[in-house]
């Protein structure tokens, strides 16, 4: 025999509510559950003070409860029996479903610990996120799919081993079934946008906007982009490649590990293509109204794409965890195959690694109800930049110090700005903890500070606003 509180401590950590019978309330809350994170219903105990009633077991009530809430809701809940005070009550457990669950026509969703009906707009978008764009077929025809960017695709899988099955000259049809861009015969979404001839005529919007902008009010060059996923990241790029600098190292060093110049970029060629392909990979097609965009400044470039990150998973998620999150699947497993790709999720991670290699900051990444947006820096000190990061006008006089000089003590940063060496000591620190500075020296009399190795800011966020 159990006691409530011991029970209640078994679904820690779990949404939990209580019902004293079977009722329309019951089924609309396993609704509501099995529309956002699962939960569990305790059923015959009374939700305003906890109190026991029981519930009525005979006649094969749980039987005929378990069938009401499969037929009713389409879902398969646990349902276990405890005995408290000799009376005995249900547990009834539901998971996120896959799909919207729906009760009586209607759909429900928890806010909070209360149990309402989804709005409109909160309806679309929940069925968005429930159905993959990619796997959608519609009427479309054999001759819409441009067979020489499947043969490409092909010769880039044989290429990176990541393809056996398939042989180069099998007929389209039977390419675009293995790779499950087909469906009952149907043509999916995912095999259009991918090979398509003209896939803007189905997708208007499913297009990259490239601007050269000299300030934020004033545009130089304008760029848009169509066609499908593989010659819109081909051109993408070389549009890129035409905006932003490079220069070229003959250095004793750079002839030695290739015995010719090498080619050296305003941002990593590399780290461009997986902004690149995480903004083609991850977009939210769905949305019709925004189209992919890519803004290149003096000092900076951004890549916004309609695709926020789904609830729950942040940023810090996918870094630490090596989280995989794919919105278009079958779109990432074709640009995985082609080589392009890697398979979990290690593509921020690798842009970090190259962008940190050539002395340059980490990007700026932040993921709004708006989309998901990148942002890559020349430099991380330019003026603008660093009143961003909230440093003080003294602060930024040192780092304006710091570049001309290489180093600063704490006796230069007092008659730089006129302080005592308190305000001097807290304002150092405050730059060593945002990894703007570092510190040196053995001792405190030969301790002074130089700029970051890092070279900027890990401004990695996932912000609501």
């Amino acid at each position: 025999m159990d006691d409530l509180p011991a029970l209640l401590a078994r679904f820690e950590g779990r949404r939990i509510d209580f019902k004293e019978e079977v009722s329309s309330n019951l089924y609309k809350l396993l609704s509501a559950f099995a529309n956002t994170a699962g939960g569990t219903v305790i059923l015959g105990v009374r939700d305003r003070d906890h109190a026991v009633t029981g519930i009525d077991l005979r006649n094969n009530a749980i039987k005929v409860l378990a069938d009401s809430i499969t037929t009713r809701l389409g879902i398969h809940p646990v349902i276990d029996i405890h005995e408290i005070d000799g009376k005995h009550i249900l547990t009834i457990a539901v998971e996120q479903g896959r799909v919207p669950v729906a009760y009586d026509g209607r759909y429900y969703t928890r806010v909070g610990d209360t149990t309402r009906e989804m709005l409109p707009d909160e309806l679309r978008e929940y069925f968005q996120q429930s159905i993959e764009w990619d796997g959608i077929t519609g009427p479309y025809t054999s001759d819409q799919i441009d067979e020489e960017t499947v043969r490409r695709f092909l010769a880039l899988a044989k290429a990176a081993g990541r393809i056996t099955a398939i042989a180069p000259d099998e007929p389209i049809d039977i390419v675009l079934r293995r790779l499950d861009l087909v469906r009952d015969g149907q043509i999916r979404n995912g095999a259009l946008i991918l090979f398509g001839r003209d896939p803007q005529k189905d997708f208007p919007n499913s297009i990259i906007r490239i601007g050269r902008f000299r300030r934020a009010d004033i545009i130089i060059g304008d760029h848009e982009i169509r066609g499908n996923l593989f010659s819109q990241f081909d051109e993408a790029e070389r549009i890129i490649k035409s905006y932003i600098g490079v220069r070229y190292d003959i250095s004793e060093e750079a002839m030695q590990e290739s015995f010719q110049r090498k080619e050296v970029w305003d941002y990593p060629l590399p780290a461009i293509r997986e902004a690149l392909l995480n903004a083609l990979i991850h977009r939210d097609y769905f949305n019709n109204t925004v189209q992919t965009q890519v803004r290149i400044f003096d000092d900076h470039i951004r890549f916004h794409n309609p695709g926020r990150l789904p609830e729950g998973i942040t940023l810090e998620t996918i870094l630490k965890e090596h989280y995989s999150y794919h919105r278009n699947p079958k779109i990432a497993e074709v640009f995985y195959r082609a080589g392009f790709v890697e398979r979990y999720g290690s593509g921020i991670e690798r842009m970090i690694t190259v962008l940190n290699a050539a002395s340059l900051p980490l990007p700026a990444i932040t993921s709004t109800p708006l989309g998901f947006t990148l942002t890559m820096r020349k430099d991380p000190f330019t003026q603008e930049y660093l009143q961003e990061l909230g440093l003080n006008n003294r602060q930024i006089a040192a780092i304006s110090f710091l570049r001309v000089h290489g180093t600063i003590t704490n006796s230069q940063y007092q008659e730089l700005n006129t302080v005592a060496a308190r305000t001097a000591v807290n304002d150092l620190t405050d730059l060593v903890k945002k990894r703007i500075i570092e510190r040196r020296g053995r001792s405190r009399r030969d301790t002074h500070y130089i700029l970051s190795s890092k070279r900027g800011v890990d401004m990695l966020r996932s912000d609501d606003a």
